[in-house]
């Protein structure tokens, strides 16, 4: 049987509003901007964050509960 030539892992952020309770409403220019800003700091710091020899496969942004979720799906070369 033939091997898989790559390993997956997945790297997620969890991002909670600063104001419990506060739900955005992105028909708003303010809630827009505000997620615009949160994805922009958390790309900023992303490439530290995947570790040495990965490579990014994928990406998904989404919303749950008042909670912005970024899923970063990662791959990398089977060691042999």
């Amino acid at each position: 049987m033939n091997r898989h030539p790559y390993e997956y892992k997945t790297l997620v952020e969890y991002i909670n509003p600063e104001e419990p309770g506060r739900f955005p409403h992105f028909t708003r220019i303010e809630d827009q901007e505000g997620l615009t800003r949160t994805i922009n700091d958390i790309l900023g710091h992303l490439p530290g964050s995947i570790p040495p020899g990965w490579e990014v496969v994928s990406h998904d942004i989404a919303i749950s509960r008042n909670t912005l979720i970024l899923t970063v799906l990662l791959r990398r070369p089977v060691k042999a």
